[in-house]
């Protein structure tokens, strides 16, 4: 955990699903840095699911959870809970699944930490 200005920073990884060109989820990524960072979240790594699907079982969640389990990250920020997935029971599942890697989810969109189907507001 970094420091900033006196205030501990908490080591994120940015989500985020898009199918826009690479400029534009650039451009986004450096948005949705800032207002992570605005909360404590230090987010220099960025994963990109460019698919279209929305099942659990794609390449870009499974390279997701071989990130989150380095342990090099405390938080998994994302855009919002259902870039995840749209499926509520494979949302829930991997919600725990990131959970118990003590990973923290936050989702921008509610500017709230996540935890299964409850909400932490900041």
């Amino acid at each position: 955990m970094n420091k900033y200005n006196g205030t501990y920073m908490y080591e994120g990884l940015l989500f985020i699903k898009s199918m826009m060109s690479f400029n534009n989820v650039m451009k986004q990524a450096v948005e949705d840095q800032a207002y992570a960072f605005k909360v404590g979240i230090e987010c220099n790594d960025v994963a990109v699911d460019d698919g279209v699907s929305t099942s659990v079982d794609r390449e870009q969640m499974r390279n997701l959870i071989e990130k989150l389990e380095t342990g090099k990250y405390a938080v998994l920020v994302v855009e919002d809970i259902y870039d995840i997935t749209r499926n509520p029971e494979d949302l829930m599942a991997m919600m725990d699944r990131i959970n118990n890697l003590v990973v923290t989810i936050f989702d921008l969109g509610t500017m709230s930490a996540r935890y299964n189907n409850h909400a932490v507001e900041c």
